[in-house]
């Protein structure tokens, strides 16, 4: 995955420096070459997405979420599955936002353990967001909404929920901002740790990206 200085993404096949610019080998054939100064940063994803575990790998990871998530678990648990997200990614959102604190306020005003603005709260229903019952299920809900509005992108989704979705369509793309960079690299890092892989958020990133229409 290749990020460009302007906060666009582009999945390609491999990366190959050549003096002051990189040759990005493109998916469906082809090279391109992009001067290196037009380049933030580069990671490397999984090709086929990670299996599915079961059976006592999927006990490990469901105990490893639910201690990173302590008193927060039930309800971060009933809000995925209400909203169709992966407890894990919620978890590490919660850790990120507010590390755990239900009665955080932001310098901005977002509050609770999801760090809801006002309008955001409103918006999805929630009437206390210091409530963590209501503010985890809000945060869920939201999440859901990004998702699908930018096609089950997840690093979208989360460049969303820091920074608005209005400044991911200006940018069509992880908006240019360092706290909002800073944001989705530690969200995802939190899924790694969580899961005990260092490949995770990387493979969220590809299932779905080959999930989107």
């Amino acid at each position: 995955m290749v990020v460009f200085d302007d906060g666009r993404s582009m999945r390609v096949q491999r990366v190959r420096a050549e003096g002051e610019v990189h040759v990005l080998s493109l998916e469906g054939g082809g090279e391109m070459a992009i001067p290196k100064s037009r380049i933030s940063r580069t990671f490397e994803i999984p090709e086929e997405p990670a299996p599915v575990a079961s059976g006592s790998a999927a006990l490990a990871r469901s105990v490893r979420w639910r201690n990173v998530a302590g008193p927060f678990a039930d309800s971060i648990a009933r809000a995925a599955d209400r909203h169709r997200v992966d407890p894990v990614l919620l978890t590490a959102m919660a850790e990120v936002e507010s590390a755990f604190d239900p009665a955080a306020i932001s310098p901005k005003g977002a509050q609770g353990l999801l760090q809801l603005m006002p309008a955001t709260a409103r918006r999805f229903g929630v009437r206390d967001a210091f409530d963590v019952t209501q503010n985890v299920d809000g945060g869920a809900r939201y999440l859901r909404w990004l998702l699908e509005r930018f096609e089950g992108r997840t690093d979208l989704a989360l460049a969303g929920y820091n920074a608005g979705e209005a400044a991911v369509e200006k940018y069509d793309g992880i908006p240019p901002y360092a706290e909002t960079s800073d944001y989705v690299a530690k969200v995802l890092a939190g899924v790694d740790r969580i899961h005990g892989s260092k490949h995770a958020g990387a493979a969220m990133l590809a299932a779905a990206s080959a999930s989107a229409p």
